[in-house]
């Protein structure tokens, strides 16, 4: 059964999309006549569809990289707007706690005004490297 396996994957299923189902076919088709016909005019006609099937394997690599890196940049920008949301919501939420607590009487410097300023600061430089990158 390993024997009938090997043989399958040298050949493109049925429905398969894209170069390499393509390159596939043609090199199978390719290899089938070369050996039924002679070995000079096999080669010249061989290399061609083989260069062809390079080039537009190379072509789809490039395309799928360019789609990887516009992905990549929008989930970026994504995580770093949230990342200043969240930061942004715990500055306003530490300041609110600490001005809570200073007008009760209760220790609002260590806990919650140094974590706004912790947020504060994280914040800004969040906001300052997203904005040197765009630049």
């Amino acid at each position: 059964m390993s024997d009938d396996r090997a043989g399958a994957n040298d050949e493109p299923l049925d429905g398969d999309i894209g170069p390499a189902s393509g390159a596939s076919a043609s090199g199978a088709s390719g290899s089938g006549t070369t050996g039924s016909g002679t070995t000079g005019s096999g080669t010249t006609g061989s290399g061609a569809p083989e260069a062809d099937a390079a080039e537009e394997l190379r072509r789809y690599e490039a395309e799928r990289e360019e789609r990887r890196r516009r992905t990549n940049a929008v989930s970026g920008r994504i995580a770093v707007m949230a990342a200043a949301v969240f930061l942004a919501f715990l500055t306003y939420d530490s300041v609110r706690t600490a001005v809570a607590a200073h007008s009760k009487g209760d220790d609002w410097i260590y806990p919650p005004a140094v974590i706004a300023g912790v947020c504060a600061i994280a914040l800004s430089t969040l906001l300052i490297w997203a904005a040197r990158r765009v630049k």
